[in-house]
């Protein structure tokens, strides 16, 4: 960063300030040829400076004419497996956790969206076979139930 000079008059007495660094946790200042480092404990914000938009739930069918996706008999019921190739930005469970048919595990970005990953079957996470950051191919066991 450079250095932002300022100057303030403070009770008649001028101060000339120097910000070397500033964070949300610290600054580092040089008042009148004086270096100091500064904690900062409120910005006197009240909004996150970056915020997620809130999660949608997905719509339940409302007739019962609409069915559940029914699995190719190729797909194990026990594997939850990558739709297509992407990167994994969330995952929504963890090794123990028990989840419904339909529940939302992970969340993939591929073609620059976010999709929501979903377990077609009831179980226990019994392993996460990959970890937020990740790129997946499609087809790859994503998480494994019990």
């Amino acid at each position: 960063m450079k250095p932002k000079e300022l100057k303030f008059e403070i009770n008649n007495k001028d101060y000339n300030v120097s910000i070397r660094e500033f964070s949300a946790e610290k600054a580092v200042l040089t008042v009148n040829g004086k270096e100091y480092t500064v904690a900062l404990k409120d910005l006197g914000i009240e909004e996150p400076l970056v915020a997620k938009p809130p999660r949608r739930k997905r719509p339940q069918p409302t007739s019962p004419s609409e069915t559940k996706y029914k699995r190719p008999a190729s797909v194990s019921e026990k594997q939850i497996k990558a739709p297509l190739p992407g990167m994994i930005l969330e995952v929504n469970v963890k090794v123990g956790d028990e989840v419904e048919a339909g529940q939302d595990v992970l969340v993939l970005e591929a073609m620059k969206m976010e999709n929501d990953v979903q377990t077609n079957t009831s179980g226990v996470v019994k392993a996460i076979n990959v970890q937020e950051g990740a790129s997946v191919e499609e087809g790859a066991v994503l998480i494994t139930l019990d």
